[in-house]
């Protein structure tokens, strides 16, 4: 099978293209999913009373122009209906070293620094701000540092193709080891996907649902990354993130939505979603599927 790798095509068709960059379709790619789910796991929890409230996505690193969407929450129950918003007349703004930047309205929610006039650096704190139903919605940010001392511990595998009716034993397989240094524990996390125009599975006669595949996030100096994870042989690019905590909390609520039904976690005031920094390191490793 082949597909078009251009990655100067939407991010992902459901949500919003933030940057025309592999790191950030990785990254928001893991992210969205994240949202689609937690967002999904609180309706349960929504009663007669609908708050009308946005949802904000925003992902912030270096040499990239900042881009925010805002779209609006929507009630699961069929009988509620949302108030009509215009969303882009939300007026918003970044924040950076005493200054206050406009970004100008792209359409469908969407607001971008076209003209790049705020630099993203390592450690700079940046703020958001946008004003919905009269309401002022607002949250900040800090730029993670670049992960450093990034190594892996192989550069390319071989693989026998998979039969999914008949899997490998566990502990057949070595992980591939990701390992940088973290003296202050914060946290990183690692996505892998496949780069090469024509792909052939590791599953046989299987076309993975999610064509990446994404880490926990860990708070150590290791990152296993096991081959049965691995979606296509190949050339795989395996980008690690320096992530914020509110990165992390999203991730792990993810993990436990079908049990609870509550309010996703969110470092937007007033609002829903996240505003959040990012950096990363890039790997490969090429995986060769065995004769």
């Amino acid at each position: 099978m082949s597909r078009n790798r251009s990655f100067l095509r939407p991010l992902i068709s459901s949500l919003f293209c933030h940057f025309a960059t592999p790191h950030f379709r990785c990254f928001v790619t893991s992210f969205s999913l994240c949202l689609v789910v937690i967002l999904a796991g609180c309706r349960k929890n929504e009663s007669d009373n609908f708050i009308d409230l946005p949802v904000v996505e925003a992902y912030l690193s270096p040499g990239h122009p900042i881009t925010v969407r805002v779209s609006q929450k929507v009630p699961y129950d069929e009988n509620t209906t949302a108030p009509s918003r215009d969303l882009d007349a939300l007026g918003v703004t970044i924040g950076y070293a005493g200054q206050e930047y406009p970004l100008a309205v792209m359409g469908n929610g969407i607001y971008r620094d076209t003209a790049g006039r705020i630099p993203v650096m390592t450690d700079s704190t940046y703020t958001l701000r946008l004003t919905y139903n009269n309401t002022r919605v607002t949250s900040s940010t800090c730029i993670p540092s670049k992960p450093k001392s990034v190594s892996q511990s192989v550069t390319s595998i071989t693989l026998s193709q998979i039969d999914p009716d008949d899997p490998p034993a566990p502990g057949q397989f070595t992980p591939v080891t990701i390992s940088f240094a973290n003296a202050d524990e914060s946290n990183y996390l690692a996505t892998i996907e496949c780069i090469d125009t024509t792909l052939v599975p590791v599953y046989k006669d299987s076309i993975p649902d999610i064509d990446m595949f994404s880490s926990h996030p860990v708070t150590g100096t290791e990152i296993e990354i096991r081959p049965q994870s691995i979606r296509y042989f190949g050339l795989n690019r395996i980008i690690l993130y320096h992530i914020n905590p509110e990165y992390r909390v999203f991730f792990l609520r993810q993990q436990n939505t079908s049990q609870s039904y509550q309010d996703p976690p969110t470092n937007v005031a007033n609002g829903l979603g996240i505003f959040t920094g990012v950096n990363a390191d890039t790997l490969y490793l090429n995986v060769i599927q065995s004769k």
